[in-house]
């Protein structure tokens, strides 16, 4: 796939990259760092009551391994869009083996150098649905200061107007993307 990667870095806010609705996520995940001790908020330190009305479109996830990013938690509003209950499930699952590894390496890399992540695409589910898909998805730290938990948002729309269900069980499929890049939240962006 061959597309325009534009990175941006933190002092932008938000940087032009992070469209409204997901302007929210970053003010919040900004105001975090900015009252905090340490290079990125905890997962510890995220409240329902400071997520508000983004919540139900929020999913936390632990990377594990290479190969395994498990969703802790996840918004009702998607567990509505894909159908089904997303929280305890692998999040590389949701891909089709041939994009799994580019998926599984930005999860490596917003963990591994600390960054952020946004992406806007438009997506196929099985039955060829398609979806517009605009994320933002930023470090989080576990309790011993690795940067090991995600944090993001996802709006997901269907031709323009609010996506109805994606089929349970689906595989969706990046077919378009629009933009994409890594934000420099003080750490720089990985290279590749």
């Amino acid at each position: 796939m061959n597309v325009n990667r534009s990175n941006v870095i933190m002092g932008e806010v938000p940087p032009a990259a992070i469209v409204p609705p997901l302007d929210r996520l970053w003010s919040y995940w900004l105001r975090l760092k900015t009252q905090g001790n340490a290079p990125i908020p905890a997962k510890s330190e995220i409240r329902i009551s400071g997520l508000g009305a983004i919540l139900p479109h929020i999913v936390i996830s632990e990377r594990l391994g290479e190969d395994e990013v498990m969703i802790r938690l996840a918004g009702t509003a998607m567990e509505e869009t894909i159908g089904r209950p997303l929280t305890g499930m692998n999040l590389l699952n949701l891909t089709p083996p041939s994009q799994r590894k580019e998926i599984a390496n930005v999860y490596t890399n917003l963990l591994k150098q600390p960054c952020g992540f946004f992406i806007s695409e438009s997506l196929r589910a099985d039955g060829g649905k398609k979806y517009m898909l605009a994320a933002l998805v930023l470090p989080l730290a576990a309790k011993d200061g690795e940067a090991r938990f995600t944090i993001g948002q996802y709006a997901v729309r269907n031709h323009g107007f609010e996506a109805d269900k994606i089929k349970s069980g689906a595989v969706i499929e990046h077919r378009q993307i629009d933009s994409f890049g890594f934000i420099d939240v003080g750490f720089g962006w990985p290279e590749t």
